[in-house]
Order: C-alpha cells, then structure tokens, then sequence
C-alpha cells in the first residue's frame, strides 16, 4: 500500500514540477523557521534544568514600599541565612553572594574577571560538578577560591590547577592578596546561579571571614540591601509556608530607615530566567514563536490551496478508485500520506537550510543552537512532531474536500462541482495576506522605535567617550588620588579632550541607592546615586540647569553634591542652589547642593528618568571607583586607542588594558529590542516570499485553467490590458479586506508593545501605507506578468490544446 501511494505521489509530483516544487520550498522555509526558533525555545526553556533540587531551589526578591530604595534582584544581607538557623523545618539551605569585578593576575597576566563571594554551600547546594577538588568541600579555608574551566585556561592553559595561586587587589586597602585553588567548575551550563544578571562569574570566594572586602562579613550586616539571596525549601514546604516567617523575621532585624518599606517573596529558580526583568525573555520567546507559527500557517495555506488545485486534474482517478471499490478512508489515508511524504521531504530540505542559517540565528538571538548532527532526543521527537503536524493540518482539508465529491462528478472530472473550493481558497489568501501584512506593518513599526531610541535626546553626550574598567582597586582617599594622578596623565595625550574617574556611567547599570532628606524635614525620597569626579559633567557633556557641577573651577569643598531636575521637584526644593539636604536620616550628614543637572537618562528608555544625586568620589561616603571615562578628539580613533593602551600598560602594568565605548554600552541596553526587530525584519522577508510563491501558483494555476476562456476573450477582441484587469480585479478586493483586518491588528499589537516604554514614539499612518501599497504592489506585479504571457499568447494555439 505504501509503495502503491508513494508512486502515485511521485507521479504527481512530477506531472506538476512547478507546482510541487513551490508546495515543497514554502514548506521548507516554514519548517525551517520554526524548527530554529523551536530550538531556541527548548534550550531557553532548559535554562537551570540542571540545577540540583530544582523544584525547591528560590530567590529572595525584595519588593520596596518606594522606588529606588533598593534593587528587587537582592535583599538584607543576614535575611537568608536568619531564615534557615531560625525555621530549620521549612528551610533545608541557603546560598548569598555579592557579585563584585576585579583584576585578577597570574604572573604577568592580568584581567578584569567577574567575581562572586559568596557562601561555601555553591557546589552541595546546587550539585555543580567539579573536575578536581573535593565536592564535599570546595572551599578549605577563607584564602581559597573555586574557579571555572574557562578560567583555568585562560590563566594556566590547563584545569588542573588546584593548589594554584592566584592574586587580587582588595578595593578597601589597596593590597595584594593571594588565594589558593582549591576546586575548578565544570563549565556550568547557563543558569541563574552563576549567570545571575546575564554575568557570568568566574572566581567564587568564601564570604565567611574573606579578606577581600576587609570591612567585616557583608552577610551580617542588615544595613546590606545588595545580598543576592537563594534558599532552598525542605520537601513539601512551599513559599505560602515562609509568608508569616518572612514578616516576623524582618519585624525583628530590619534596620530603622527599612522599617515598613519592605516585603519579600520567593521566585521558584525553575521559571527564574524567563520571569525575570519583567518576564523580558518570556516574551521573546512568545513574540518569535508566534513569528514561527504566522510563517508555518502561511506556508501550510499555500500548501492546501495549490493542492486543491491541482488535485482537481485527480477528479477522473478519484472517481474510477470510487468505482472500483475504494472507500473513503483509503481514499483520505491516501491524500494525508502523500502529503506527509512532500512534508517529510521538505523537512530533509529545512535540515540543510538550519544548518546554514544557525550561525546567522545564533549571532542575531544571542544563543548556540544545537547542530542538527548533535540533536537529542527532545530535539528530534520536536522536530518529528512538527512535521508530522504540518503534514496532517496540511493534507487533512484536501483530503476530505476531494474524498466527498460525488462519484459522479468525480468520474467526469467536474472540477466546478467540488464544495467550496472557490471559497475556501480565497478564504486563505485573505489569511495569508493578512497575516503578511500584520508581520510588515509590525516590522516596520519596531524599527521606528528602534531608531526613535537611538535618536533621542539622551542629555548627554556619548559620542566617541572610550570606557576603560580594567582598574586598579583601592577604595581609600589616597587610592582615589592616585587615580586622579594618573588621569592627569592620559590628558597629555593627542586626541584625548577629557577624562573623567567615577564609579557609574550612564549604562543602565547604576550603582547604588540613597535616601535623602529635605532640610525641612518630612519624608525622604530614595534616589539613585553616582559617584563621579568633577570632570565628569565636561566628559559627557551634560547640561547644567543652573549652578555649577560640584563647585568646579577650583571651588570644590567637601559635602557638594549635584542633584538632577526629579531630584529637586521630588524634594520639593525652590531655588535649591545653596540649600542643604540630609544623608540616610533626619539628622544625616548635611550635603550642599551646588548644582542643578538636566535630566539624562542614565537607563533604557523602557524607564522614566529617576531621582539622582551626583557627589564627589573621595568623600567619606562614596570612596569608591570603576571606570575611567575618556573622551577621544580625533579622527583616528584606532591611533588614539593604541596610544592610550600604551600608557595604560606603562600606568598600571598589574592592571591589563580592557576598554569599552559608551555607543556599544547603550546598544546592549537594548539587546532584546534589537533582536526582535532582526528577527521581524528576517520574518517579513519570508513571509512576502510566501504570499508572493502563493500568490503565483494560485494564479499559475487559474491561468492554466481559465487559458481557453482567455482564448475566447482575445477572439472576441479583449486586448492583454483588459484581460490583465481582469485578473487583478480579482484579487483586488481580497487584498482589501486583507488590509482592512491586517492593519488594526497591527496598530492593537504595537501599541501594547509600546507600553513598555516610558519614551515611545508616535504611531503615524506611514508604516501602515508603506507596508499595504508595497503588498499591493508586489502582488498586483506578480499577477501582471503571469498573466502578460498568457494573454499575449496566440489564442489558436489554447483552443487547439482545447
């Protein structure tokens, strides 16, 4: 049977190169698609599926009584570890670290490498693997570290490197410090543990007694809002259960300034990367896979439309299997199983189109997609029902359609008596164009606001400003005067119009929080915090209100601070020049303010410009740094940074060289963006190509059919444009109602995706015109020139095929 049906397809196929090969190709392209971003979803979906007692495993996030008192990705310092000591029956573990950078150096290398310190619970808790050391006890004493594969390549060219040293500079003395290896990670794969914030962490350290921070465990101080905090619950304890502990807990230890700002919950660790950053990743994920399934549906409706088509010249064959004994079943297995052989052929063609296109995906979506050599199971049983899928939905409707014409009929091969087909068809190509024109308009609308962002206004100037954070770290008053030392350097240099020493940029990566009060009293406002230098304004070119940025020209004096227009409207503060504010409390340290900033966006521009204060690097409260800004005035920016690289080196020979620039910081602020307008400009492209494939076997196959009745007409006296009219006529209003359904769709989904933006353009009728007349156009072209050669033919020659 198997053998008799695929000879029948195959003889089918060959009868009909044109229309099987465009059947095959769309499919393709609609697989091909869908199996990369099927793909990309599994392994999204994978992210911490190999974390030990997954199911238990939660972060601690903080939800704050009033913004920017602290970030809700961490927590108090002491909450986690007060939760198991003080409720051992519903907590089994718990994991914190504070993430921190420094140089690390081996001999005479030296890089800037991501560093969590954290409890010794790492590897028992979360079950990594280690490939040597003891993974009952990772850590041996405060001086040891556990570093990853990578990194033991990186520095040693081998992994095993346990009993090695390595040395780092601690912020708070400014000394050297050694740490032996004592366990080296398996590369982990991407999870939230060692992946926490898209950064992946290289070097663990012990945080019980570590040297590293010299001020004392951070894990003790309920002052410390920046832990990041992990339990894991006993069996059969849920998060409801640590509610009423979780109250009582912070009612007990919270300090005074949190007092009533703060409640936590628990996110499983399970869903943690896909719901975090307001479930960013989640959305992609739902976005392209509704990308996937437009391009699939489009390439299926080209599918059934050209299949029944087609199959109309099977009528007589239908007919005669009919009365000869065939049933309908068979008749209908044999349909669905031609149809699943065309599938599965064109999914052995989407295979060779993945692997060409994975490195193109793989740049665009951020991710390393599975070769389709080293599929697993998973993969291949996604990829197996996929096909099985679209062979069924795409052969289920001619299948049953055909089967039903009356015998009949089908015997004297009357294709006008098969039900609906007429209907049916133009049925789909208004869902095709639909669809084709809600992916344009989408597209084009996404880039808009893509660009609108990398336009506006940022009230600052990132324009040739290099970013250098391979820092020597010593966070004392005379660490921050050696760094100014040598900032005067890197001034004498040609082309470099300014530099500029602070711990934030204006990344989207801001440091910390602070509360401020007013002199006269009432409540405070929590505000964002940026320790800077006084060229700081002149770096990025900010724009003063009035007054000046932290007393320059000389005038500086301990307590200025700068704050921006929300700062002072928040305060409440008039003519705030000379006015004074108070630090963490009522009778804080007395700041003056010295200037007034015009807002700048410090980050993307899904957020409103937030409350911040601006304060000198070497005070007593924010001694501390991370960058050295520099602004390159030349032409030859390759010649500049080589000339700064040197002195770099000759500067800070311990330190490495690893620089940045401001124009690529804000480009990765808006990464998911980014993707998703590659990912809907690479859909329209095969969405078009779709409509247009389907748009032309459609007419191909009207015209082969309607060839004697275009004859006729030419006999008559009908000329090529008349009979091109009549043809475009036909279609015209098909691609009306498409528009007219297509475009308001666009427009509801656009703006519900512009809603995530506090700074969003304006919706204009132009992407909606480009994208209909562009459509209108291509179609109507397509239809044109197919039916040039066919209407300018010589009608003698169809009516004696006739």
């Amino acid at each position: 049977m198997f053998r008799s049906y695929l000879t029948i397809m195959l003889r089918h196929a060959t009868r009909h190169k044109l229309f099987s090969f465009v059947n095959v190709l769309c499919l393709a392209i609609g697989i091909t698609f869908t199996m990369i971003i099927g793909i990309y979803v599994l392994n999204q979906k994978r992210v911490n599926a190999d974390l030990k007692n997954l199911d238990d495993q939660y972060v601690i996030k903080s939800e704050w009584g009033q913004e920017n008192m602290g970030p809700d990705i961490t927590t108090l310092g002491p909450l986690a570890k007060t939760m198991k000591d003080e409720y051992p029956n519903l907590v089994e573990n718990y994991y914190r670290f504070d993430p921190v950078v420094n140089i690390v150096s081996v001999g005479n290398k030296h890089f800037r490498t991501q560093i969590s310190v954290g409890d010794t619970t790492l590897v028992s808790m979360y079950g990594f693997r280690l490939l040597y050391g003891n993974p009952r006890q990772a850590f041996r004493d405060n001086q040891s570290a556990v570093v990853t594969e990578d990194f033991a390549l990186k520095f040693f060219s081998k992994r095993d490197i346990v009993s090695k040293v390595i040395t780092i500079q601690t912020p708070a003395d400014g000394q050297k410090h050694d740490f032996i290896i004592t366990a080296v990670l398996k590369n982990p794969s991407y999870n939230t543990v060692t992946n926490y914030t898209n950064t992946r962490y290289e070097v663990f350290l012990p945080m019980d007694a570590n040297q590293y921070f010299q001020g004392g465990d951070r894990g003790d101080n309920w002052a410390n809002v920046f832990m990041v905090s992990m339990l894991q619950l006993r069996k059969g304890a849920n998060p409801k259960d640590l509610q009423k502990p979780f109250e009582q807990t912070l009612e007990k230890y919270q300090p005074p300034f949190v007092q009533g700002n703060l409640k936590v919950a628990l996110a499983p660790v399970k869903t943690y990367f896909l719901k975090d950053n307001h479930g960013a990743i989640s959305k992609m994920i739902t976005i392209l896979s509704l990308i996937a399934v437009f391009i699939l549906v489009m390439a299926i409706i080209n599918f059934v439309n050209i299949n029944i088509g087609t199959s109309a010249y099977r009528l007589k064959e239908i007919g005669m299997r009919r009365i000869f004994g065939g049933n309908r079943s068979q008749l209908i297995a044999q349909f669905i199983m031609e149809t699943l052989l065309l599938t599965f052929l064109a999914t052995i063609i989407s295979a060779l189109f993945y692997e060409l296109l994975r490195p193109l995906f793989n740049d665009l979506l951020n991710t390393s997609l599975t070769s389709f050599l080293h599929f697993n199971f998973s993969q291949f049983l996604f990829l197996f029902v996929l096909t099985l899928l679209v062979g069924v939905i795409a052969g289920i409707y001619p299948a049953f359609v055909l089967s039903s014409t009356a015998i009949a009929n089908s015997a004297k091969g009357k294709w006008d008596e098969v039900k609906g087909g007429l209907m049916v068809r133009r049925t789909l190509l208004i869902i095709q164009f639909t669809l084709g024109i809600f992916v344009f308009i989408s597209a084009l609308n996404v880039g808009r606001q893509i660009s609108y962002v990398f336009h506006k206004d940022l009230g600052y100037s990132k324009d040739q400003v290099m970013i250098i954070s391979s820092l020597p770290r010593q966070w004392d008053s005379l660490g921050v005067i050696r760094m100014e030392s040598r900032k005067s350097e890197l001034l004498q240099i040609s082309g470099v119009g300014g530099a500029s020493l602070s711990y934030d940029i204006p990344d989207g990566n801001g440091g910390g929080n602070v509360n401020v009060y007013a002199e006269n009293g009432g409540n405070f406002v929590s505000m964002l915090f940026f320790a800077v230098d006084k060229d700081f304004e002149k770096v990025y070119n900010l724009h003063m209100k009035e007054g000046t940025f932290l007393g320059e020209n000389g005038n500086y004096q301990s307590g200025n601070v700068v704050l921006n227009e929300k700062a002072v409207a928040a305060l409440g503060l008039d003519s705030p020049i000379g006015k004074t504010v108070r630090l963490g409390a009522p009778d804080g340290l007395k700041l003056t303010v010295t200037g007034v900033v015009k807002d700048f966006h410090f980050e993307s521009m899904q957020h409103a410009v937030q409350p911040l204060l601006l304060a000198y690097l070497n005070e007593p409260f924010s001694r501390s740094y991370r960058y050295m800004s520099v602004k390159i005035n030349t032409s030859d920016i390759v010649g500049a940074v080589n000339t700064i690289q040197g002195k770099w080196k000759s500067l800070f020979p311990d330190a490495g060289f690893e620089y940045s620039f401001m124009d690529d910081r804000i480009q990765s602020l808006y990464k998911s963006e980014m993707q998703l307008k590659k990912a809907t400009d690479i859909a329209t492209v095969l969405n078009l190509i779709i409509v247009f494939l389907g748009i032309f076997g459609v007419v191909a196959f009207t015209l082969v059919k309607r060839s004697k009745e275009i004859a006729v007409r030419k006999v008559l006296g009908a000329d090529t444009r008349n009979i091109i009219l009549l043809f475009i006529k036909e279609y015209a209003w098909l691609i009306i109602i498409a528009n007219a359904i297509g475009c308001p769709i666009a427009y509801l989904a656009i703006n519900g995706w512009l809603q995530n933006y506090a700074y969003r353009m304006h919706l204009t009728p132009v992407p909606y015109l480009v994208a209909c007349t562009l459509v209108v156009l291509g179609a109507f072209g397509l239809i044109a020139a197919q039916c040039f050669n066919v209407a300018s033919s010589n009608p003698v020659k169809s009516l004696r095929m006739e």
